[in-house]
């Protein structure tokens, strides 16, 4: 785990954002800002160098960047934008960008559809030099939607403008998309971001406890690397947190107090096989009858897969437990569901892009 063996991709800062109880919303100094990128995302640097120079070849057009919730992807979109307007302003030239999720843009599209305003709706994005669509797999049912951004992505890429799109998986899995929509994502670039590896979790610790203008040992950052989860946003949020309450306690941060703390933290935060299953039946848009119920629809299957998954992942409980829970079934039906949702991880991008966000 080195420190040093991390990349920052230099995109413009902003204030650490962090929602503390005691406190309310508190801001503090950025750290270094850009995309932190180890050696597990190293590849990602040529291909954001072409975006925010605006020298991506034709051939890598559309670039799509897909990964799991956490990695960074949102992050990386933004700043990409971000980045471009820097390198772009003064150049003379009249050059309008747009960040947008993929649900904004069918919402607009929708409304836009019913207020007759299309022209305005195409003149708006097809007409930007770099277009960023977010979240793509928000409109993997709304095939109205994918056919509009089909027509406005072959137009943009016509007219040399750079087209690039975040998704949660790679473009080509499970036939979310348009036949024609997937063929024009395919052309293009997909390139995978990966979570944080360790050397990216210790170098972004190291810059919040400077922001919070409290350095800490190596020794005790490195054992927070170990016992905390991967996703950026979540490390900020538990870690901020930390060095927050021993501020507010007059104690001293040490090896010692990190683990002590980490501890006791995730003991309390140990997920139950209720708050499991309600987090999962929240995810499907369900209730959490639905979940524990007879029902065999689809959907209700999948979820009630899922929190049978994840509970006996995160609480260890026997079989027959979790099948007593789960509206008194058999713990054989309880073994067949870890099975099944073991064995389609690698199949079914959905199921696996609805576990990641669930852990």
């Amino acid at each position: 785990m080195n420190a040093a063996d991390v990349f920052i991709i230099p995109f413009p800062g902003k204030p650490l954002e962090l929602e503390i109880p005691e406190a309310g919303r508190m801001f503090f100094p950025a750290p270094e800002r850009g995309f932190l990128v180890g050696p597990e995302n190293r590849f990602l640097l040529p291909g954001v160098h072409w975006l925010v120079e605006g020298i991506a070849p034709e051939h890598a057009l559309p670039m799509t960047f897909f990964g799991p919730s956490g990695c960074g992807k949102t992050h990386l979109l933004q700043g990409i934008e971000n980045a471009w307007h820097r390198v772009h302003q003064g150049t003379g030239k009249k050059k309008r960008s747009y960040y947008l999720t993929a649900t904004d843009f069918a919402r607009q599209y929708a409304a836009a559809v019913e207020t007759k305003t299309m022209d305005e709706f195409r003149r708006r994005y097809r007409t930007a030099a770099l277009f960023i669509l977010d979240n793509l797999g928000d409109i993997a049912e709304k095939p109205a939607a994918q056919d509009e951004l089909l027509f406005t992505t072959d137009e943009l890429l016509a007219n040399d403008s750079i087209v690039v799109f975040g998704d949660s998986s790679f473009p080509g899995e499970g036939g979310r998309y348009s036949e024609r929509l997937t063929a024009r994502l395919l052309g293009g670039t997909a390139l995978p971001v990966s979570l944080p590896g360790p050397a990216v979790r210790l170098r972004f610790l190291r810059e919040l406890a400077s922001a919070f203008q409290n350095p800490l040992p190596t020794a005790a950052l490195e054992f927070a690397v170990k016992e905390l989860p991967l996703s950026i946003p979540v490390l900020h949020g538990i870690f901020a947190q930390m060095l927050f309450e021993a501020r507010s306690d007059g104690a001293t941060i040490d090896t010692a107090y990190v683990k002590s703390y980490l501890k006791k933290r995730l003991i309390a935060d140990r997920p139950t096989i209720a708050g499991i299953t309600k987090q999962s039946a929240k995810h499907f848009s369900l209730t959490l009858a639905d979940i524990r119920g007879k029902s065999r629809s689809k959907t209700v299957a999948n979820a009630r897969a899922v929190a049978v998954y994840l509970v006996r992942e995160k609480t260890g409980l026997s079989l027959k437990e979790i099948g007593e829970y789960f509206g008194g079934r058999d713990h054989t039906t309880i073994r067949y569901l870890v099975s099944h949702v073991e064995t389609s991880l690698a199949t079914d991008s959905a199921l696996r892009d609805a576990v990641l966000k669930l852990r």
